[in-house]
């Protein structure tokens, strides 16, 4: 629900430290989508991070090592929001 952002923030490492996987659909514009970089922030958070790696399944959307490439060289400045106000809360927590 777009309308209640706020309380999904709260609710989501429950949801995914609850999942035994995590699909991960990376195409172009992945790193510089800030709602799929929270995602990987919590599992990396809550979870030891070997356990955390084996719980993703990802799946490249475009060539693998483009793929890989960019979450390489990831950086948190590049990625947004389309909205502003949920940008700022994410860079906050993250």
């Amino acid at each position: 629900d777009q309308s209640h952002v706020s309380d999904f923030l709260c609710v989501l490492p429950v949801y995914i430290m609850a999942c035994s996987e995590m699909l991960v659909l990376v195409g172009e514009s992945y790193a510089t989508r800030l709602w799929c970089v929270w995602e990987l922030s919590v599992l990396f958070s809550f979870a030891a991070e070997r356990n955390a790696a084996e719980r993703i399944q990802l799946l490249c959307l475009t060539s693998t090592s483009d793929a890989l490439e960019r979450l390489a060289t990831f950086d948190v400045a590049c990625a947004r929001c389309y909205d502003p106000n949920q940008q700022a809360r994410l860079r906050a927590a993250i």
